[in-house]
C-alpha cells in the first residue's frame, strides 16, 4: 500500500470490500450533507489489520426533509436501515443523539452508523475534516490528532492500539500543539 502525505493524503491500493462499502455510503451521503468518517475505519484505511462491523459517520445536522430524501435515496440504492423505524421515524434518532445504522439490503455487516454531532469533538471532526484520496476517490476523515486523542480517551486495548498505530504512522507530520490540546480537553495523556 502506498501512502503519500500531504493535503489530501493519497492512498493507492487495491480496495477491500469494506472500502467499497464506505465509498458507496460516501457517494450517497455527500449528495445530502457534509460528513466525516471517524473511529476504527480510519486506522483500517491506513493499513491496520483489525476487524470492524461498522463505519462511523458524523454528518452535519440537516433539516428533516433533506434527511428523508437521503433515506429514500439510500433505499433506492439498495441499502436498508437496521433500526426498527422507517425513514419518517429515523430523523428523531440522530436529533436525540443516537446513531442510525444502514447496511446493504439483506446484510448486517458492514454497516454505517450515522450521527449528527452531539458535542464539541464530533463538531470539531466535521469542521476540521481532512481529505483522503483513496485510489482516486475522495473521502473525508477526522484530523489524525483528534483521532489519536479520542482513541486514548476511549481507553480500550483496541483503542489504545489504534492510537499508537496512527501516532507511529504520522508522527513526523502531526501538529503536536493540536494533539496536546485535544488530549488536554479530553483529560488524557499521550504516552508515546
Amino acid at each position: 500500500m502506498g501512502i503519500k502525505m500531504g493535503k489530501p493524503i493519497v492512498i493507492n491500493r487495491e480496495l477491500s470490500e469494506l472500502d467499497e462499502f464506505v465509498l458507496e455510503v460516501v457517494k450517497l451521503i455527500e449528495k445530502h450533507a457534509s460528513y466525516v468518517i471517524v473511529s476504527g475505519y480510519v486506522t483500517i484505511l491506513f493499513g491496520r489489520s483489525r476487524g470492524t462491523e461498522d463505519v462511523d459517520f458524523v454528518i452535519e445536522r440537516i433539516p428533516e426533509q433533506r434527511f428523508l430524501r437521503m433515506c429514500d435515496e439510500a433505499e433506492a440504492r439498495g441499502f436498508e436501515f437496521l433500526n426498527p423505524e422507517d425513514c419518517s421515524g429515523l430523523y428523531e434518532m440522530p436529533v436525540e443523539k443516537m446513531g442510525i445504522r444502514m447496511a446493504r439490503r439483506g446484510e448486517m455487516i458492514p454497516n454505517a452508523e450515522i450521527k449528527f454531532p452531539k458535542d464539541y469533538f464530533p463538531r470539531e471532526a466535521l469542521e476540521r475534516r481532512i481529505p483522503v484520496e483513496l485510489s482516486g476517490r475522495r473521502i473525508y476523515i477526522s484530523p489524525i490528532e483528534l483521532q489519536i486523542a479520542y482513541k486514548l480517551y476511549l481507553g480500550s486495548d483496541k483503542d489504545f492500539e489504534d492510537a499508537f498505530f496512527l501516532y507511529e504512522l504520522f508522527k513526523d507530520n502531526l501538529d503536536g500543539a493540536m494533539l496536546r490540546e485535544y488530549a488536554k480537553r479530553l483529560d488524557v495523556e499521550v504516552p508515546f
